[in-house]
């Protein structure tokens, strides 16, 4: 006979339980013989089940017989036990005592190995087993302590890297009983001190009542509304709703964007006001420029209302030149910036930084009219930074001290170097003549003012350009809503740009959303650490702590310790 036909022969006559599984239903029968004759292997598997099902079976007629009194409990199978089963409760509780005892007992009968002696019949794995104690997470009632000796929770700060952060760390140190700095794969983060509003989620600056559930963040949601180039002209002709106040700010502004469909209008725009108010015998015949760029099919703009045509410059906007400044729209740190004062010169710039300068590209630009004729300190030109500050609250403040930023060379208009037209700590610092007139070209309004005191025609800084310092501050940020969807909580520092020109007029270049704070200069150590701790005592010290002092460790001359340097202007 085949193996084959062996296997099946010898599965049916070791099947046994055929009658068992398929009870009195032939079909069945008939169906489960013919599975075992084709896979002689599942007849081993069908008897260990079958055998648990009669084992069960088996168990149930005991249960019954039991609950119907037929058998007495003494008589029923040690290797089967069953539940002492009652409904007197007293009973049932000194049943339990019984077993309790009896495993106590087994327990202490050891044998010479040292094996516990166990009666099979009576052991249970499970009431074997030994209750630990699971220790407090708590120290005991009399050890714990209230009050300010109390241990706190401490707070969390992430610190993004560049622009001296290493100051802001510095500053947050003092703050370091409440405060603990983690790294930005933390997963939850009290406050984020950037120098971009890159990754930050304002959907999560929602109004809280527990400390340890704010979140807050260094920028505002809509600050570009202000610290772009664009962002700024657009904010304030919205303001005013007027050119000539506008520009009466701001030096002349057009906007020039190549990525909207009518940006060529904007151009032509500026050509013809180029045209038409240049004051210079015309050298070249070039009327247009011959960009051959991409029009996409974005519809918005133009940007620049015909109305400009009518706009007279001022005075000290045009001297022997008639030269612009070109700048790229979203840079900052006077990258991208360049002065011209040809349609040549124009169509190179930018076609290079369209096309992509080296590591940059750019494709929105504006074109502003550059100052001819600034206020110069001992020949140089200079421009001056203040810090504008706007809290959680909504609060305007302007820090009450500022400092000078000084060009290295003499001012000329006959070149268009950058290192004489601009006076961007970060442009002078590549120059040769760094620091060769002022330690890290700058200088304090104290030393201005001594500077001022000996021209032609002195003023008083603190009281003729100030108050118009202050005035452009509260224009600026009234021009726009930085918080439109009113998120809690932000605060933003800010860095203000302004010139002045020799009527002593002063002009608002740009503001910034990220000002440096790199302390390069013995001025500079001294005002930006009281300037950031200032800061933060109305920032973030109001929100997270503010029933906490932590005193001030950084000295302003001529101003005392316990005053807060920063002055409120109002609510923007």
């Amino acid at each position: 006979m085949p193996k084959k036909q062996k296997d099946q022969s010898k599965s049916q006559q070791t099947f046994h339980n055929l009658e068992l599984l398929c009870k009195a239903d032939e079909k069945q029968k008939k169906t489960l013989q013919k599975i075992i004759k084709q896979k002689p292997e599942l007849a081993k598997s069908l008897n260990i089940y079958a055998d648990g099902v009669k084992f069960y079976i088996a168990r149930q007629e005991l249960r019954n017989k039991l609950l119907s009194n037929v058998v007495p409990e003494e008589q029923l199978s040690p290797q089967l036990p069953i539940p002492v089963l009652t409904t007197n409760r007293r009973e049932l509780i000194i049943s339990k005592k019984n077993k309790l005892r009896m495993l106590s007992e087994e327990k202490q009968n050891k044998s010479t190995n040292g094996i516990v002696q166990i009666n099979p019949a009576n052991y249970t794995p499970f009431a074997n087993r030994q209750v630990g104690r699971i220790p407090s997470l708590l120290p005991p009632k009399n050890q714990l302590q209230f009050g300010k000796e109390a241990a706190r929770l401490k707070l969390n700060y992430y610190l993004g890297a560049g622009n001296n952060s290493e100051l802001v760390k510095q500053i947050m140190a003092k703050r370091e009983s409440h405060w603990s700095q983690v790294p930005y794969q933390f997963a939850y983060k009290h406050f984020q001190w950037q120098q971009t509003f890159t990754g930050m989620d304002f959907n999560k600056l929602q109004p809280s009542d527990g400390i340890y559930s704010k979140v807050m963040y260094n920028f505002f949601e809509f600050h570009k509304n202000i610290t772009t180039k664009t962002g700024l002209t657009q904010s304030l002709l919205q303001y005013h709703n007027n050119i000539d106040k506008t520009f009466n700010i701001i030096p002349l502004v057009f906007q020039i964007n190549f990525r909207i469909q009518e940006w060529n209008k904007d151009l032509q725009l500026f050509l013809d006001y180029f045209h038409k108010n240049n004051p210079l015998e015309v050298t070249s015949n070039k009327v247009n420029l011959d960009l051959d760029f991409y029009i996409p099919n974005i519809q918005q703009g133009p940007f620049n209302s015909p109305n400009i045509l009518r706009f007279k410059l001022q005075d000290t906007l045009l001297a022997n030149q008639y030269l612009w400044l070109l700048k790229p729209a979203d840079w900052n740190r006077g990258e991208g910036v360049h002065v011209f004062g040809t349609l040549e010169e124009l169509e190179a710039l930018i076609k290079q930084y369209y096309n992509g300068k080296g590591s940059y590209e750019c494709k929105e630009f504006v074109i502003q009219k550059y100052i001819e004729k600034p206020l110069l300190v001992e020949g140089r030109k200079f421009d001056i930074r203040c810090w504008a500050l706007v809290s959680q609250d909504q609060q305007l403040f302007l820090f009450q001290e500022a400092y000078i930023r000084t060009s290295g060379f003499q001012f000329s208009l006959n070149t268009k170097d950058r290192f004489i037209h601009l006076t961007n700590n970060a442009v002078q610092k590549n120059a040769q003549t760094y620091g060769q007139f002022e330690n890290g070209n700058q200088l304090s309004l104290e030393q201005l003012q001594k500077i001022l005191d000996v021209n032609e025609n002195p003023i008083n800084f603190r009281e003729k350009c100030w108050p118009v310092i202050k005035d452009y501050v509260k224009q600026v940020m009234s021009s726009t809503k930085i918080n439109k969807r009113n998120r809690k909580y932000s605060m933003q520092l800010f860095g203000y740009d302004f010139m002045i020109d020799e009527n002593y007029k002063v002009w608002l270049i740009e503001v910034n959303a990220n000002p440096c704070i790199e302390e390069s200069s013995p001025l500079l150590k001294m005002l930006i650490p009281r300037m950031l701790d200032d800061a933060f005592k109305i920032t973030i010290d109001q929100v997270f702590t503010p029933e906490y002092d932590f005193g001030n460790t950084y000295s302003v001359i001529g101003y005392m310790d316990e005053i807060n340097m920063w002055e409120l202007l109002g609510i923007c």
